[in-house]
């Protein structure tokens, strides 16, 4: 029982982002109607209200942006520290002898 219900609220959990994603597909070069028809498949599936919904996608973009700039600021954070690190070290000198052990 407890598997259903699991399978269940992933379905609900999944079905919308994938509404809201068709929507931004279908509707790509007429701006900004993807936005407003994405709440109409929150709307079917969790039989709320349009504002709600509208909400929830809102709510959706905001969290879609937040992990794009974290992912962002480590890969690049790693990347600057990378290039800061590489200036303050020696430069390999490939002509000097082989240190002996």
């Amino acid at each position: 029982m407890f598997l259903i219900a699991i399978a269940i609220a992933l379905v609900f959990a999944v079905v919308p982002v994938m509404i809201v994603g068709i929507a931004i597909r279908l509707l790509h070069g007429l701006g900004l109607l993807a936005f407003f028809v994405a709440p109409l498949g929150y709307m079917l599936i969790l039989d709320t209200t349009y504002l709600r919904a509208l909400g929830i996608v809102v709510l959706q973009y905001l969290i879609s942006v937040l992990i794009a700039v974290v992912l962002a600021v480590l890969l690049f954070g790693g990347v600057m520290h990378g290039i800061d690190r590489l200036k303050h070290e020696a430069p390999l000198q490939l002509d000097a002898p082989a240190q002996s052990v």
